[in-house]
């Protein structure tokens, strides 16, 4: 297993060798976000002592030791997505040279206090079963050691996938006082 760091507070996500990928930032048809909310922005802290911190425009994640920074602006490449309260990080990854999205959702918690950190866990077939009865699978794309499971849901669908409980909580992150 590899540790990504990837943009926003779900950089402390642990990927397996195996992730759900996309061929466009999800939800598909919802307008990317300018700016990141103010609900988000601030100082999260997780039960590791690892630093998030949302501006603006960009998520920067510390973790150490040793100390690993990582800056994530909004981007082509890193997209911020809401959709019914829910708030969609997706970051854009290249397989293979084509291009493709991992999608993490961000759950802010009693008024952006806490931010709870969710990913799509392909390890879980429980889970990436009822993914495939939501949206077909399109494809699997083996790179490596590394297996990718292509999906492409419509809008309609994250009502259900979100409701399934598709995501898996990997981590919260609770924010500092101001």
């Amino acid at each position: 297993m590899n540790k990504l760091v990837c943009g926003i507070a779900l950089l402390l996500l642990l990927s397996s060798c195996d992730q759900v990928v996309f061929p466009e930032p999800q939800p598909g048809k919802v307008k990317a976000l300018d700016e990141i909310p103010e609900l988000l922005q601030g100082l999260y802290i997780d039960q590791n002592k690892d630093s998030l911190y949302v501006y603006k425009n960009s998520f920067s994640y510390a973790e150490g030791p040793p100390l690993c920074y990582k800056n994530e602006p909004l981007s082509d490449s890193t997209v911020l997505k809401v959709y019914r309260g829910k708030y969609f990080f997706n970051r854009r990854i290249r397989i293979k040279n084509e291009y493709y999205w991992l999608t993490y959702m961000l759950d802010p918690v009693d008024l952006g206090k806490r931010i709870d950190l969710y990913a799509m866990d392909p390890g879980d077939i429980v889970k990436l079963a009822k993914l495939q009865e939501i949206t077909s699978k399109l494809r699997d794309i083996e790179n490596g050691d590394n297996n990718y499971y292509l999906f492409a849901p419509k809008k309609k669908h994250y009502k259900e996938i979100i409701s399934d409980t598709i995501f898996t909580k990997m981590i919260s992150f609770n924010k500092l006082a101001d």
